[in-house]
């Protein structure tokens, strides 16, 4: 009689908790979302058309990239805009879509602050469709989990929770205006290049020319160690050290001209002008931009001499 009187005490019990269960279960559902979202970032890539960044590194100072047209742009100082590639855009989308939450570290606005999503310590990205805010997000701390692990703590508006998340997005995102610009000095295939014309003031202009598949400056043959390591350096030319304000008179003259020709695109011009105040480079493959050629050997690497293209003689 005890054990028939405790099995079906049991059942009783059993089906009490079920429907307990199954009653916040249902609150749950009908009056508030789950305390773990299985995704953070929602967003159609092809109707985006403003992207505003907030970096860390920047003290917060808002990076605007917005769509004109076809064309990616972002502002820079003294209300100008420059181009950014899509390539860089697409990294960004790219970046923001492989957003997933691992866990939840934190479930209250007291842990902001040590997972670094507040609004001192974080990088905000607000994502706009049209007028309408599609994603607010705040990336902050990043961890090593183990070797070559890595992840990164986020924070959307309008939850609470901080989430960890797989990766290093904030790295992309930290950064200022002029990391999302057009940085190409020259992006093309050295092995289509036919002619490189150096033209220099004074008697010191050269020709580097390619014969029988070798390469030749006057009746000299070129070493072609050197001459590929310069070409293979020059075809992929970046820089993201821009100018935007120096006096329009400098661009009146060219100091130093190279010529490229290339059998598949025909050609590409890099000129440099220089003054007292400003050494630029300019390039057709990217005519908009004016770089700072004082900034990382940008000038010497780009304008070398005639020895450049052959062995060093070894004393004695």
């Amino acid at each position: 009689m005890f054990n028939k009187l405790s099995t079906k005490a049991l059942i009783i019990l059993f089906v009490g908790l079920l429907i307990i269960v199954a009653a916040f279960l249902f609150y749950d559902s009908e009056h508030g979302e789950r305390s773990f979202k299985n995704e953070l970032v929602n967003i159609d890539t092809a109707k985006v058309t403003s992207i505003n960044i907030y970096p860390k590194n920047t003290n917060h100072k808002l990076v605007k990239i917005f769509k004109e047209g076809n064309f990616w742009k972002v502002d820079i100082a003294n209300n100008k805009t420059a181009y950014v590639p899509n390539r860089k855009v697409n990294e960004m989308f790219t970046e923001l879509l492989k957003i997933k939450p691992l866990s939840v570290a934190g479930l209250n606005k007291s842990k902001w602050i040590e997972y670094q999503v507040d609004d001192s310590s974080g990088t905000e990205i607000k994502i706009f469709e049209g007028g309408n805010n599609t994603l607010d997000l705040t990336l902050g701390k990043f961890a090593f989990e183990r070797p070559r692990t890595m992840s990164t703590y986020v924070r959307v508006a309008g939850d609470d929770n901080v989430y960890k998340v797989n990766g290093m997005p904030g790295f992309l995102f930290n950064q200022n205006a002029n990391y999302f610009r057009d940085g190409r000095v020259v992006n093309d295939n050295y092995s289509d290049w036919t002619k490189i014309s150096f033209s220099y003031p004074g008697d010191s202009s050269f020709t580097v020319e390619k014969k029988n598949k070798g390469w030749v400056i006057g009746l000299r043959k070129a070493d072609s160690t050197n001459t590929i390591n310069y070409f293979r350096s020059l075809s992929q030319m970046n820089s993201q050290k821009f100018k935007d304000n120096f006096d329009q008179s400098v661009l009146s003259k060219a100091a130093y001209t190279l010529t490229i020709n290339s059998s598949a695109k025909g050609g590409i011009t890099i000129t440099s002008f220089i003054s007292p105040s400003d050494t630029l480079v300019n390039s057709s493959t990217n005519p908009d931009a004016y770089f700072d050629g004082s900034k990382n050997n940008l000038l010497k690497n780009i304008f070398v001499g005639k020895e450049h293209f052959f062995k060093k003689k070894k004393r004695k």
